[in-house]
């Protein structure tokens, strides 16, 4: 489930809460004034596969909730475990595996969901939906009139393409104006535009 961020504006109130995304309310009561904490949109930590180079979750204080994967160095069994950064928790802590028991457990990178990948099922954020396949998200990009974008999207180079072909039209368009203007083979049509004939 997602975790989402609310804050009353009465009092600065503010706490982190798990929705299921179809559920989440636009406001929860503030448990300092009674009044009401809206929803706000907070920035949630950069996952990459050394922690020592995560950011702080949801803010420099380091409150909230975050999911992480876990690997028992002793019985090689992975699992998943909340760390609480408002706890001071973090990902380098010794937690311990729930087979074996033992506390010596190395921090995994989880896949992102956010990102084309080749593990199936995930949920695409672009389209909006869980894809199951290649071929299912052919299928919905065709739905919608999209053309799917695999592996590497060079938008440089794609401009850079697009510049050469306009320049590569100016070119041809002021040589053209050029010949009209100066080429001897023109010049009938330079003495009828000049008599009003054309």
């Amino acid at each position: 489930m997602p975790l989402y961020s609310f804050q009353c504006g009465d009092c600065g109130w503010s706490k982190d809460r798990l929705f299921k995304a179809s559920k989440r309310p636009g406001e929860v009561s503030c448990e300092e004034c009674d009044g009401s904490a809206k929803y706000i949109i907070s920035v949630s930590a950069h996952q990459g596969s050394d922690a020592k180079f995560l950011t702080p979750v949801y803010s420099r204080d380091k409150r909230g909730l975050s999911l992480h994967k876990f690997k028992c160095k002793a019985c090689e069994h992975s699992f998943e475990e909340i760390v609480d950064h408002g706890e001071g928790q973090t990902v380098d802590d010794d937690f311990e595996c729930p087979e074996c028991k033992a506390s010596d457990c190395k921090w995994m990178p989880m896949a992102r969901i956010d990102r084309w990948s080749e593990r199936f099922p995930y949920y695409d954020r672009g389209l909006g939906v869980m894809l199951q396949s290649k071929a299912h998200r052919r299928e919905i990009c065709k739905q919608r009139g999209l053309t799917p974008v695999d592996g590497d999207y060079d938008e440089e180079k794609i401009f850079s393409e697009f510049d050469n072909r306009r320049e590569s039209e100016e070119r041809e368009y002021n040589d053209y104006i050029d010949r009209m203007d100066n080429a001897p083979e023109f010049s009938a049509l330079r003495k009828a535009q000049e008599q009003g004939r054309i």
